[in-house]
């Protein structure tokens, strides 16, 4: 049976979802101060989970530093369509996870040891709504282990250098076909440097290297699609650039920022390959560079309890409503934090409320035939232990 090219497109046009740092990936589980909307993580080292964003931090920790973060956080979708033919919702509750721990192993090196949840979801959107036959349910992990070492150079420059390893699974399916689970690795590189001009004033960069997945999945389906039988298809995580700086305003007041640059502009298309000879099925994306900006506070208000607060902005990477898809329909997305720690005997304690606003994203394609919007949002409840 010969399988048309609007027949595939209809049926696995979401087969290739990417875990994304400027959308569901999900970076709070290895946020070191969460209650800032990751304001200042590049240059903090009040806890070890700082190494994930710039490893050139550790320096500035002592002997050893060991954090867990433990979280969860509500995800909610939902399609609002204009032509009736069926209005969509998915939402979950799931856990998430990070463990960090740094070592000085001589009087300029320290060696650090991060381990995360740095993305994914599970979504169910169900086989009732416009867009069915493109999405039905997915599930996506990906967690990565990063080893990493600091050296101070002197008392005002370090630097430092790690290894990511990343592993990822996906499982989804629409309601025509199904993609079984599949998991590989991939690998990269990241490195950062702080400059500590005094007590008040620290900066720092770092730059983490693009990873790339493939995915060689078996797809089941119904009879007349049965010549379909395995996908073979990639995901990536882009290259990303922090620049953080915290300033004490007063003893007791520290004002933090961030800003981002996420490298989406390599993401021009997705090939859906499903071994049938042809060159596969080709999705325009054609996204561009995210930037993202955060801003936070954090206050000592007592002997026993700090206060933290922040916000942060992140660009939409496309805003023409024909080339959205229902696998990552994105815009402009904001997040609000807010977050107080204290100390019971040597362990400090963080915890941290965030709210994503993930924004209206029109959607107006024709395979599938979808004209609606989709509005997301996620709220993040954690708490940190760093000893």
């Amino acid at each position: 049976m010969r399988i048309t090219t609007p027949t595939l497109l209809t049926a696995v046009s979401v087969l290739s979802l990417p875990v994304q740092a400027s959308g569901i990936f999900l970076q709070e589980a290895v946020t070191a101060n969460a209650g800032t909307a990751t304001a200042g993580d590049g240059v903090y080292s009040g806890s070890a989970a700082a190494m994930w964003a710039n490893p050139a931090t550790m320096s500035d920790m002592r002997d050893q530093l060991t954090t867990f973060n433990v979280l969860g956080f509500d995800l909610e979708m939902k399609y609002r369509d204009n032509t009736g033919q069926g209005d969509g919702k998915a939402s979950s509750f799931l856990p998430s996870f990070g463990a960090f721990h740094a070592h000085q192993i001589s009087d300029n090196v320290h060696l650090g040891l991060a381990l995360g949840a740095v993305g994914g979801s599970s979504l169910a959107y169900g086989d009732q709504w416009a867009g069915a036959a493109a999405l039905d349910e997915i599930t996506l992990t990906a967690m990565q282990f990063n080893p990493s070492l600091s050296y101070s150079l002197n008392e005002q420059w370090a630097v430092g250098i790690g290894l990511q390893l990343s592993w990822a699974a996906l499982q989804q399916s629409t309601s025509l076909i199904e993609a079984k689970q599949d998991t590989d690795w991939a690998f990269g590189a990241n490195i950062g440097v702080i400059y500590t001009h005094d007590e008040r004033f620290k900066v720092g960069a770092s730059f983490r290297s693009k990873l790339e997945h493939e995915f060689d999945t078996r797809v089941t389906g119904p009879t007349e699609l049965g010549v379909i039988n395995r996908l073979q298809t990639d995901i990536s995580l882009p290259a990303l650039m922090d620049v953080s700086a915290s300033y004490a305003v007063t003893p007791q007041l520290d004002v933090l920022t961030s800003v981002q640059w996420h490298r989406w502009s390599e993401w021009d298309t997705t090939v859906l390959d499903f071994g049938l000879g042809d060159s596969g099925v080709v999705i325009d994306r054609d996204w561009d560079d995210v930037w993202k900006v955060a801003l936070g506070a954090d206050y000592q208000l007592n002997h026993r309890w700090r206060l933290k607060a922040g916000i942060s902005y992140e660009s939409s990477p496309q805003d023409d409503a024909s080339k959205q898809w229902v696998d990552v329909p994105v815009g402009e997305q904001y997040r609000y934090s807010v977050g107080a720690s204290t100390y019971w005997d040597d362990i400090k304690i963080d915890a941290f409320y965030e709210y994503a606003d993930l924004g209206g994203v029109d959607i107006r394609r024709n395979l599938p035939s979808l004209d609606g919007t989709f509005d997301g949002r996620i709220h993040f409840v954690g708490v940190s232990f760093t000893y």
